[in-house]
């Protein structure tokens, strides 16, 4: 059970310091390395990297990514790959149906060039809103995973929905065909911020949905919180926060607005000048941080909170948990597939595939039964050892220096020799602390918000000083 009653603080932070690092455009390393380095890849390297993949010792079973890129309406803050088809399902059937099609035949093209003798053990559905598909749209996709893959009988099968489009029926066609988690788009219940988003949807209509997912039998439910768009403050953060946590959602995605005008064109409708100073949205940070955790929730990586006895904070547990494209997640022990325009592959040891990102390019190269893949990146045995310590850092916001060791036959101190100097720096100044047995943790709320400036320093395609800005202050690093 969820206790009510903790004691809320809200520690201080050091201003100062926060403002030396805060402003720069760090990358969220959701990938490590980052898509800016990635290459153009061909039929032959992809399908060399699924044998590799098919082959691996230790072989490592699957989870399954979903594109299903189709929403109703368009939302200002949204930075996702997606097409808006409005509200008339009839007209803009043919156009899903075609891209269902598309999707089946990557299915097929997959399970031709990538022997799958491994249970997949999780999948997960992304938009877009997958909930503009109708009861039966999701029945066939789903039949054609199934007909594809063995789905262990304890996977985790789960949906990004949207309450807007998440109709009774539809849920209940969910859960019929073995659905156990649902992820909520809620970002903000304050009315004045959803209407200049475009993102109108009650806080009853998220109540009653939730009411009737748990009615239906999921065992996990989470809500996506957007928090530094136009409008919001932290009074009405702080009412999101308690209306969220008087509906006990089993995990929160507590995410900072990615403000980026310049290459999301949606966003340069919104009011840009009214967004939160920066100051005011480490206070909405803080905020969040204090009421989730005085709630009960666990505080998980960089963002996230979860339940207890959630299989986000058990993952976290067992050291299964990993951060990807989807956010924070479980499965961290399996080989990642993504199907659908845009989708990404994340091949343990061995690289990074991605689809084609428009999605008529990507219906059109399968319907010539051509591989949707466009590009990559081979893993080096660097970018290995730094996918590990940055995993450690965003997922358990600490460092295990013996363990890298074990895992990699590396002298730690010899290999991060610069790295463990910024660290010194970096204690100074308050946003981790290196215990007696070397072990790096980071601070709670300054290194957790500044996150991603220790993690820069362990990027090897960054410059040595991109974890330091000076004196300019935008609070974007959790961008």
């Amino acid at each position: 059970m969820i206790a009510a009653n903790r004691p809320i603080s809200q520690p201080e932070i050091d201003l100062d310091v926060f403002h030396r690092y805060a402003g720069l455009s760090l990358p969220r390393h959701v990938s490590y390395p980052m898509p800016t380095w990635w290459q153009r890849m061909n039929v032959d390297d992809a399908q060399t990297m699924y044998d590799r993949c098919d082959h691996q010792s230790p072989g490592y079973d699957l989870s399954l990514y979903v594109h299903i890129p189709f929403c109703e309406r368009l939302c200002k803050f949204c930075g996702c790959n997606r097409v808006v088809l409005g509200t008339n399902h009839d007209k803009s059937r043919p156009q899903v149906d075609r891209y269902i099609s598309a999707l089946e035949k990557e299915l097929s093209l997959l399970s031709k060039g990538f022997g799958i003798r491994r249970p997949l053990r999780q999948i997960h559905w992304g938009g877009g809103s997958p909930t503009y598909l109708d009861a039966a749209q999701i029945e066939r996709v789903h039949q054609a995973i199934a007909h594809t893959f063995h789905i262990a009988p304890d996977a985790e099968i789960s949906m990004e929905i949207d309450p807007r489009t998440a109709s009774e029926e539809k849920m209940k066609t969910l859960r019929q065909l073995g659905f156990t988690r649902i992820s909520m788009g809620v970002q903000d219940f304050d009315e004045q911020t959803q209407k200049h988003v475009r993102r109108v949807q009650p806080f009853e209509m998220v109540r009653d949905l939730t009411t009737l997912c748990r009615e239906l039998g999921f065992s996990s439910i989470n809500y996506d919180l957007i928090y530094g768009m136009p409008y919001q403050t932290p009074e009405t953060i702080r009412a999101t926060v308690k209306q969220t946590i008087k509906l006990s959602p089993d995990r929160i995605a507590f995410y900072h607005f990615a403000q980026i005008p310049d290459k999301i064109a949606t966003q340069r409708g919104m009011d840009l000048s009214r967004l939160p100073s920066s100051d005011s949205k480490l206070d909405m940070f803080q905020i969040g941080l204090a009421l989730f955790e005085a709630a009960g929730y666990d505080f998980i990586g960089l963002d996230h909170f979860a339940k207890p006895d959630e299989s986000l904070a058990k993952s976290l547990a067992d050291n299964k948990i990993q951060r990807n494209f989807q956010g924070m997640t479980t499965g961290g022990d399996l080989n990642l597939l993504g199907v659908g325009a845009s989708s990404i592959s994340q091949l343990r040891n061995i690289g990074f595939l991605q689809n084609i990102k428009d999605i008529d390019d990507y219906v059109i190269a399968l319907e010539s039964d051509r591989s949707p893949i466009d590009r990559g990146k081979w893993f080096t045995g660097d970018d290995c050892i730094r996918q590990a310590v940055l995993s450690d850092l965003y997922c358990m916001a600490e460092l295990h220096p013996k363990s890298i060791e074990s895992r990699f036959g590396i002298d730690f101190d010899k290999y991060f020799a610069h790295e463990l100097r910024v660290m010194q720096e970096l204690t100074t100044d308050g946003l981790v602390e290196i215990g007696a047995d070397g072990v790096i943790r980071v601070t709670k709320p300054l290194g957790r918000v500044l996150m991603r400036n220790i993690a820069a320093v362990f990027d090897a395609y960054l410059d040595k000083q991109a974890y330091r800005l000076g004196e300019k202050a935008n609070f974007s690093v959790n961008a």
